[in-house]
């Protein structure tokens, strides 16, 4: 949605007759390379995630500071768990999990061990703004969102940090599964070059995406490259995975 806005402010020229300098994005997934690009349409100074359901406390159980180091969250208001959505075992320091809470303050609706779905790692080391609270890292996507790919969990966060490494594409992207008729699986990464990219050398941005996809997921994929602004913007949740296996 903050995408949406941000192209349609600076479509109808009106940046200037708007006094917007922050924004504080909740409720879904944000890439750096969106974020990079809603800032520069709107002339921000900064974006801020913020984190929070209404079975827990209300949009607000968290928020990452100017220093963008992690989420401080309201660690003496819930025990937050990361726990593997599979085994429900806490996973290694470091690793992706499921968020799993626990109130402290609750007392109508309290929550023990409350699966929220969504994923995220904690992190331990000391943010530099100063601030004290326990941290975790941005919502990396839901563990029912998942994708398995030949044997190999595939998050959706994970194809937002591919794209944000590569500057000559965009932000926006959409995943296809297929099922061949030999019966082996494949997935193609449909994704926006970025804005002013020359959409002739898009044989450059498919190769560097088909490498970042195989060296940190361990996947092979396809890659095809449209011009910035072909791909549909969605008001609310966008749609991205294609899943054609089934059937």
């Amino acid at each position: 949605m903050a995408l949406l806005m941000a192209e349609e402010i600076n479509k109808r020229g009106i940046r200037d007759k708007i006094n917007l300098k922050k924004i504080i994005l909740g409720s879904e997934r944000c890439s750096h390379a969106m974020r990079a690009k809603i800032k520069d349409l709107i002339g921000l100074e900064d974006i801020f995630d913020i984190t929070g359901m209404t079975e827990l406390y209300g949009p607000g159980t968290g928020i990452d500071c100017p220093s963008h180091e992690g989420i401080h969250y309201w660690a003496d208001k819930y025990i937050l768990e990361i726990l593997d959505p599979d085994t429900l075992m806490p996973v290694e320091e470091g690793e992706i999990g499921e968020m799993v809470v626990t109130t402290l303050c609750k007392e109508a609706t309290p929550l023990v061990r409350y699966r929220t779905r969504d994923l995220t790692r904690k992190i331990t080391a000391p943010c530099s703004c100063g601030n004290l609270l326990f941290m975790h890292d941005r919502i990396m996507g839901r563990s029912d969102d998942m994708i398995i790919l030949k044997g190999v969990n595939i998050y959706p966060g994970q194809i937002d940090e591919v794209l944000s490494a590569i500057p000559e594409a965009g932000s926006e992207y959409q995943l296809h599964l297929e099922r061949k008729s030999d019966g082996k699986e494949s997935m193609t990464i449909k994704a926006e070059a970025a804005q002013g990219f020359d959409i002739t050398r898009t044989q450059d941005i498919q190769n560097k995406i088909r490498k970042l996809v195989h060296s940190k997921i361990m996947v092979n994929c396809d890659a095809n490259i449209c011009t910035y602004g072909d791909l549909p913007r969605y008001p609310g949740k966008a749609q991205r995975i294609f899943d054609n296996r089934r059937g």
